[in-house]
């Protein structure tokens, strides 16, 4: 049975930090190593100092996280607040020229015990990063960024909560450097929302590694003999499934193709078409499975014919899988029809008009330009326990880092 709390969250006090335009970032695996310089000479109160941290003489970058985030909270930096709360967080960004809005709340899920699948995610995790954000909790006792989960609400008694903590002004308006405008509200902890999740299932959207890695810190502690405590729950940013707000790009692919790309090896599978000048716009208005192709020689819209999936995917993994359109790319297009090796290296690219320039200038054989996924074939990949390829989704705008942390360690949850 899932479990969502409030918590009282540890927020930056503007009045010691200043504006928070550079303290409040996107979360650490989106941010450039150049970024992550700007940000950190730009103030140090950026949250990139304990999210992506550097080390000073005779530390690790983990024991430096751990400096200056307690140097944070000494000097009144960052508060915890009296209460237990959740945090209403509005997101504003445009999208094609439109501006959209997305509301979300941040609060905490007690982490599944084995066998429980209250929350579930899609995405393959690698070891050494969850190695690495492991022993930055270890040495932080803090959740510095929440992990990105959607779940259902068909009641709406979770979502009204949100719509009515707007009606009056934030408590903070800061933009990142994203150019997405971050509200925050905090309101008093609704026992009514922990009442309406209690039979969802949660749908990890982003977040994959720092959920695994807040699950190995838990099955740490107990290892330790520590009983039940703070380290049984994780933070979370909570958006509805539905919201109009929700935005999921896809991630295009790059490549130098191993050997030549034949494209009439895709006609029994495909129908090949002129892509025209708007590829990616071509691709993403077809109803069923299409794949657009940039080459030197031309861009190429492929869309596949009404075949049984099976002949092409075989049989090893299920429908839900084999539903997605990059799954027909990966295993179908490059492994089974091309006889490319399944590591084939690809570069990834979330601007469809950037890829097909590299391209075009020579920087790269060949792009392939896919459609937008959809919620549905995340929620049902995640319930049928098929990871989707790597990459597969890019969620915009991704949940700041900074709004609100969890401390593992104060106490007076309750």
């Amino acid at each position: 049975m899932l479990e969502v709390q409030g918590f009282r969250g540890l927020r930056f006090n503007v009045g010691k930090t200043g504006p928070l335009e550079v303290i409040v970032t996107p979360p650490y695996d989106v941010i450039t190593p150049e970024q992550r310089a700007w940000l950190a000479a730009q103030s140090t109160y950026s949250m990139v100092h304990v999210s992506l941290p550097e080390p000073g003489a005779n530390e690790t970058p983990y024991d430096a996280a751990a400096r200056i985030l307690d140097q944070w909270i000494a000097d009144g930096a960052l508060v915890q607040d009296a209460a237990k709360s959740f945090y209403v967080l509005e997101q504003v960004f445009e999208d094609k020229g439109c501006e959209r809005v997305r509301r979300g709340f941040l609060a905490l899920a007690r982490l599944p015990e084995s066998g429980e699948r209250t929350i579930l995610g899609h995405e393959q995790t690698f070891a050494k990063t969850v190695e690495d954000r492991l022993r930055l909790i270890e040495a932080t006792q803090a959740n510095l960024e929440p992990v990105f989960v959607l779940y259902s609400d068909p009641s709406g008694q979770a979502s009204r909560c949100l719509v009515n903590a707007t009606q009056r002004p934030p408590d903070i308006t800061v933009r990142t450097m994203d150019g997405v405008v971050q509200r925050v509200w905090r309101i008093d902890y609704e026992p009514h929302v922990t009442q309406a999740l209690r039979d969802s299932q949660l749908y990890i959207a982003d977040g994959h590694h720092r959920f695994r890695t807040s699950c190995a810190y838990r099955d740490a502690c107990r290892e330790q003999g520590m009983g039940a405590g703070l380290h049984d729950y994780i933070l979370m940013g909570f958006v509805a499934i539905d919201d109009p707000g929700l935005l999921i790009e896809p991630t295009h692919r790059l490549l130098n193709p191993p050997t030549e790309l034949d494209i009439a090896k895709l006609d029994p599978w495909f129908e090949c078409k002129p892509g025209g000048d708007d590829l990616a716009r071509v691709v993403e208005n077809e109803p069923g499975c299409a794949i657009g192709l940039a080459t030197r020689s031309g861009r190429y819209l492929l869309r596949l014919r009404d075949i049984d999936r099976t002949a092409l995917l075989g049989v090893d993994r299920g429908p839900a899988w084999r539903d997605l359109d990059v799954a027909i790319l990966h295993r179908g297009i490059v492994e089974r029809i091309m006889q490319w090796p399944a590591d084939t290296p690809f570069a990834y690219e979330r601007d469809a008009a950037k890829a097909i320039e590299m391209v075009e200038n020579g920087k790269y054989g060949a792009a392939f330009i896919l459609r937008s996924p959809r919620a549905e074939q995340i929620q049902a990949c995640a319930e049928a326990g098929e990871p989707m390829p790597h990459k597969s989704t890019y969620f915009f705008p991704k949940l700041p880092s900074g709004a609100a942390l969890y401390s593992l360690r104060m106490k007076d949850e309750g």
